[in-house]
This record gives structure tokens, sequence and C-alpha cells, in this order.
């Protein structure tokens, strides 16, 4: 990832953790009420919110892969149970189409989207806990022309809670999207054809668990 994909991602990032780390500091400071047998840094979560961000660099292509820049997300959802969460992803980032792929337009394109993922943890009660994830989401690639689609992601990587209000994530991902249609009129994209891109990279996450729900 360049310095300036670096650069931009840290612009929307800081901030956002900045706010959420607000909003956190309150249930923080009160991490030492917890039930009988568990500690503040065990993962025994009951039912509540959940907030987080992340920023995923990736390479991306139809056939050899290279460099296909980022995403950087914002999610919310609902922690189910200690081993089960589900939360709605908004994507912002920039996607790299090779020449050749597709017609009307190729080059480094905005991304935007969202998607809705489920996570699994394998472990509960320690502070570093495997997990995997799976998701549905739908994009579109946009440069003044771009097209639109949907597909799948799969991510599986390791969480260490830092507290039961924190937490940090850090896994690969793997992701399938078939974009099916241009985001111009019929007579600005002649020649088009429905493409897949698939997509390898890593993420790193922050999520907040904040005690708002009774």
């Amino acid at each position: 990832m360049t310095y300036a994909v670096m650069r931009a991602a840290g612009r929307i990032l800081v901030p956002v953790c900045a706010s959420a780390l607000v909003l956190a500091i309150p249930p923080l400071c009160s991490a030492g009420d917890v039930p009988d047998g568990s500690s503040p840094r065990d993962s025994l979560r009951g039912f509540g919110l959940l907030v987080d961000v992340q920023v995923a660099p990736h390479y991306s292509s139809s056939s050899s892969y290279a460099d296909g820049g980022y995403t950087v997300s914002l999610g919310f959802g609902l922690n189910f149970s200690p081993v089960f969460q589900m939360a709605i992803q908004v994507y912002t980032g920039r996607e790299m189409i090779p020449h050749g792929t597709s017609k009307p337009v190729d080059g480094w394109l905005p991304v935007g989207g969202a998607s809705l993922e489920a996570t699994l943890f394998f472990t509960t009660g320690v502070p570093l806990r495997p997990y995997a994830a799976a998701g549905y989401g739908l994009y579109t690639l946009d440069g003044g022309q771009g097209y639109n689609g949907g597909g799948f992601s799969l991510e599986a990587g390791v969480e260490w809670d830092f507290s039961r209000y924190v937490s940090f994530r850090f896994g690969g991902e793997y992701g399938v999207i078939r974009y099916h249609d241009p985001t111009g009129e019929a007579s600005e994209a002649a020649g088009f054809q429905p493409f897949t891109l698939r997509s390898a990279g890593a993420g790193l996450r922050m999520a907040f668990y904040p005690d708002l729900l009774p």
C-alpha cells in the first residue's frame, strides 16, 4: 500500500476511532464492575451493541493478482452472544480495474458499498480468540462512469479482547464480486460485459462494545 493510500486511509480512520473511543471511555472506566468469575479482559459479552472501524488493503484481479487498492469500513451491529455477532459494514476506498478487464472504463476508481457480515468466535473467556466471518454486499465503482455489482467475502484471523468494551482484530480476507452492469447510460457503455473481480488481502479492525442497552 503506497504512502498516499495510507495517508488517505488515516484521514478517515483517525477521527472515527477518536470519536468512538470517546464514547467508550465511560464503560471502560467501569470495567472493574464485572460478574463474579470473569475478568475485565475476558470475552463473555452478552447481548449488546457493536461499533467497529476497519482498514483493509488488498490485491485483486480477474486473472493475475496486483495492487487492488484498499477499503475503509464503518460497522454497526449486534453482539448476540459471546460467540456470535452480526453487523452492517459501510465501505469507502478505491479499486484498480486492469486495462482490458472491462468496458467502458478502467484504472483506479472510487468504491462504495455496504454488506451484511456474520462473525463466529471459536473460544470464550480468553483475550485472544480465533474467528471466522462471512458476508454479502452490494458495491459501486464510480469515476463518472463505473460499475454496479455484488458478491461475498470471507475472513479469518484472531481477535484480541483488550477489555470487555474494546477489541482489536487482524485477519486475512478473500472476496469475489460480480460487476453486472455499468452505472452510466447504455449508450455510454457500449461493449460492456459483466466481469468478476477476486481480491485477497488483510484487515485491521478496532471494535467497541458500548454498554448502552438495558
